[in-house]
């Protein structure tokens, strides 16, 4: 296997967006929709006269499945560079897989977390039944309460849903 050098102080951007359009045989008008922009700001970014703000960056980069660092830095008109660079956005490395498996046993322990707090002010709340009943106030704290549980668990389900995207998307 060659290794090819890169010329790290050279930026590829604007030849490397014309090549990945090409390569999926979309106008520039149809990259700009897919990418929230405008055919204009995809053609300002080919010919140079401009650079992509670093959120378009991004879902430049990632709608062609590569990483900015190689969108940016590496010449990929090289297949084997090209090849490279896929291959290396969608292979997740084993401290990327750990960190994921973290968060997976952060937001468990979250959840054991909120669900006892909540546990604990129902236990609360049963015992002051008649002051609930009879103060507007600690209903309304009442109700704040549970609209904040509530958050909190579609925090925490939106929170898993991102793990588990993460986890599909990179095959793992």
């Amino acid at each position: 296997m060659d290794v090819v050098k890169q010329d790290t102080s050279k930026i590829f951007l604007q030849q490397n967006i014309r090549l990945l359009r090409k390569n999926l045989k979309l106008s520039q008008e149809e990259l700009a929709s897919r990418v929230g922009l405008n055919r204009g700001n995809i053609a300002s970014y080919e010919n140079g006269s401009a650079e992509p703000k670093i959120c378009n960056l991004l879902k430049i980069a990632n709608l062609f499945g590569i990483s900015i660092i190689d969108i940016t830095q590496k010449d990929l008109s090289n297949k084997d560079t090209l090849d490279e660079a896929s291959s290396s956005y969608q292979n997740l490395s084993s401290n990327e897989l750990e960190l994921i498996e973290q968060f997976l046993r952060r937001a468990e322990e979250l959840e054991k977390v909120f669900q006892s707090i909540h546990t604990c002010f129902l236990f609360k709340a049963k015992s002051m039944e008649e002051e609930l009943r009879n103060s507007k106030e600690m209903q309304m704290v009442a109700m704040k309460f549970e609209e904040l549980f509530d958050t909190c668990q579609d925090l925490m389900h939106n929170h898993r849903a991102l793990i588990d995207f993460v986890k599909c998307r990179f095959g793992q």
